[in-house]
């Protein structure tokens, strides 16, 4: 025990928190680029081509980070130089960086020739962890979280309690919306590995894409 003591004492450290949040946006964008759904004119189960639904998966993640970005810099901002509200245009940056990747995506079709994916992207496998790292990320973000947070009242010792009622503030008065907004991130964590599991078990006939999109 004394050992998961020290491991959780280290992963709340703020520095380390913060290296996990910048870790999370790089790789978050790097795996977008790498989604070769997004050239697919085929549509997902919300109607949308999986290139606007992925993108609006995106966007989701942006808010929720951005969100997560002003919590930390309220609790343990990391200097005092840099000018007020400097996080907004780390916000507008990451949206403009989604979008811009998103309108330069052409549609592609399997016509029969070989039509090559674009060189920036990566082969299938390191497509495949790229997606691993960026879920196991928001985990150790949400776990730095729900640590940090502890239990706000100690002295109710059932387990719906102990491990979600009393954290992140508890569930009353006066804090019911950032509790709701903090459980929130299982939302994020799910489509995470929504978007991991399109990577793992993507065929490019599925899509209509070609074939060389499977290397």
């Amino acid at each position: 025990m004394t050992i998961l003591y020290e491991l959780a004492e280290f992963i709340t450290t703020p520095l380390f928190r913060w290296i996990f949040i910048l870790l999370g946006v790089i790789v978050t964008i790097l795996q977008y680029i790498n989604e070769p759904q997004r050239f697919s004119y085929k549509k997902s189960f919300d109607g949308l081509t999986y290139k606007w639904h992925l993108y609006l998966i995106s966007i989701f993640v942006c808010i929720t980070t951005a969100l997560t970005v002003i919590g930390l810099w309220v609790t343990i901002p990391f200097t005092d130089k840099l000018p007020d509200y400097w996080y907004v245009y780390l916000f507008v940056l990451y949206v403009a960086i989604i979008t811009q990747i998103t309108v330069d995506s052409p549609l592609y079709t399997d016509d029969g020739s070989f039509n090559p994916p674009p060189s920036y992207m990566f082969p299938q496998k390191y497509r495949v962890m790229i997606a691993y790292a960026g879920l196991i990320i928001d985990i150790i973000i949400m776990l730095q979280i729900y640590i940090y947070f502890g239990i706000a009242d100690i002295s109710k010792k059932t387990i719906l309690s102990r491990y979600i009622l009393e954290r992140y503030g508890g569930w009353i008065e006066g804090n019911k919306l950032d509790f709701l907004f903090e459980w929130s991130g299982l939302i994020h964590v799910g489509l995470k590995i929504y978007v991991l599991l399109l990577q793992k078990n993507f065929q490019a006939c599925q899509y209509g894409l070609p074939p060389s999109l499977n290397a």
